[in-house]
């Protein structure tokens, strides 16, 4: 399972603005709740809230993957969330985010959710395909960056 096979055109926001981290989950409850397949949205952002108090899902360089389990999510969902100004997410490198691929899986889910935040922290820690996703100007192209390529080394 890739990105491309949970994200969807209508679960990507692009140039939204918000202040704190909470207004961001709140954000990417919604969207994500808003697949038929989706859970609760309060159920949704509950479930982020509570990974994140964790520790930060922040990668670093600007980016972030929020996840958590959610009972009543029947498959795997995703959403992209591009800021129009990165907010302080408690990175590990102490800088602010702009891009956020949020993820909520179904409570049993596990092999399938890990191998899919694995491939996600790869292609994000990949230094172009930031810089793609930071300058694709509609929710279209962010999709197809993700439904053309197979990882950051993909080429002819």
């Amino acid at each position: 399972m890739q990105l491309a096979d949970v994200l969807d055109i209508d679960r990507i926001a692009v140039d939204v603005a918000v202040s704190s981290k909470k207004s961001l989950l709140e954000k990417a409850a919604e969207l994500l709740a808003s697949d038929p397949e989706g859970g609760d949205a309060r159920e949704i952002f509950e479930s982020l809230c509570q990974r994140e108090r964790l520790g930060s899902t922040g990668l670093g360089h600007g980016v972030a993957i929020p996840h958590g389990r959610v009972s009543g999510q029947s498959a795997v969902t995703a959403a992209l969330i591009r800021l129009r100004h990165p907010i302080d997410f408690d990175a590990p490198d102490q800088e602010k985010v702009d891009v956020f691929v949020a993820l909520a899986v179904p409570d049993q889910c596990s092999d399938v959710y890990l191998r899919l935040l694995a491939d996600l922290a790869e292609r994000l820690g990949d230094a172009d395909q930031r810089l793609r996703l930071r300058s694709a100007e509609r929710g279209e192209d962010l999709l197809n960056l993700f439904t053309l390529e197979t990882g950051p080394a993909a080429g002819p």
